[in-house]
């Protein structure tokens, strides 16, 4: 029987999402308009003729969207049965055996996306919230008062964007964090940094919040160095496919994340790409054709990704997302020093 279990590797977002045995994919609980977002996205991308020479179109830097999961109503011992993903009628990939939260046989329905972890062996992960405005227009007026004081008063309001959240491996500078900010987890090997650490950073000390990030103790200097870097390349070509996307994404957030395995930096030469491919392999052309496991995540040495689009919207005619390019702004500036 299949295992679905919560997703182990983030750093930061809501329980209740999960991921299926080889960790190829996620089940995420099903939000309309984020539902509605990857739809007209993946719509645009192919009725778009003419693009920006060069420029890298929004759906490259999203995960992988499959479909939408609709348990069904029949559940036995707490399992629901013949899951299918599906998508405009369209039946992609079975999944049976899926566990259902409800108790009372009410269907559930999840997003079923890429799992942008997968084929990392070690992976280390930042959330990293963009936008000084954290709500949109159907937020409550109790909801529009708590997001505008978290704005002011964290780097939200001053730099436009706060990290959320990391989970790392434990390295020298993790030793020095507030007792308050994070937890160990795996045995101490992972050390899971929380959003209160993030909403204590300053303009002053975020930078050396990013160096935690980068401070792996696996990794050689250029290894870590590089990483910098072709973050910094991913947020130059990320700040032109913002410029030319007519969307406004509210509290959407930059994922970043790379490996910590030297293993696997020495089997793929330090080679690393800058926007990831296919995310699935396969071993042999045979094996496209059938059920076996011979599928392989295929993974990069880093990735870069745009997530969480529960409050975002294409907007056609309204020009660029002046929220969201602000952040990015201030991210190259720090990730310029980074580089330096």
């Amino acid at each position: 029987m299949a295992e679905y279990t919560e997703l182990e590797h983030k750093a930061a977002g809501h329980d209740g999402t999960l991921t299926d045995e080889q960790g190829l994919l996620i089940f995420k609980p099903l939000n309309e308009q984020e539902l509605q977002f990857y739809k007209d996205i993946q719509q645009q991308q192919l009725t778009d003729n003419v693009e920006s020479e060069g420029d890298i179109p929004l759906e490259s830097w999203m995960p992988a969207y499959l479909g939408v999961l609709d348990e069904g109503h029949n559940v036995s011992e707490n399992l629901a049965k013949d899951v299918q993903v599906i998508d405009s009628g369209e039946d992609l990939i079975n999944i049976p055996n899926f566990p259902t939260s409800q108790d009372n046989g009410t269907s559930n329905r999840f997003l079923v996306l890429q799992n942008l972890t997968a084929g990392f062996n070690k992976p280390n992960i930042i959330d990293i919230k963009l936008g000084k405005i954290l709500y949109d227009e159907n937020a409550t007026e109790d909801k529009k008062q708590r997001m505008t004081k978290v704005s002011e008063t964290t780097t939200s309001g001053s730099l436009g964007f706060r990290i959320c959240g990391m989970r790392i491996e434990s390295n020298k500078m993790t030793s020095t964090l507030d007792p308050n900010h994070h937890e160990f987890q795996s045995q101490g090997e992972y050390v899971f940094i929380n959003k209160m650490f993030g909403r204590t950073r300053t303009v002053e000390d975020v930078t050396e919040a990013f160096e935690t990030y980068f401070a792996n103790s696996s990794l050689n200097e250029e290894r870590r160095n590089h990483l910098k870097t072709i973050f910094l390349q991913r947020l130059q070509l990320f700040f032109n496919t913002i410029l030319n996307s007519e969307v406004r994404m509210i509290s959407s957030s930059l994922l970043f994340i790379y490996e910590g395995d030297a293993s696997r930096w020495d089997e793929q030469k330090d080679e690393d790409s800058l926007i990831a491919d296919e995310f699935i392999d396969y071993e042999d052309e045979e094996s496209q054709d059938s059920d076996s496991d011979d599928i392989v995540p295929k993974a990069p040495l880093s990735l870069m990704a745009l997530i969480d689009f529960a409050h975002s919207k294409v907007t056609k005619g309204a020009g660029y997302d002046e929220n969201v390019i602000e952040g990015v702004e201030s991210l190259l500036s720090i990730f310029s020093k980074l580089s330096d």
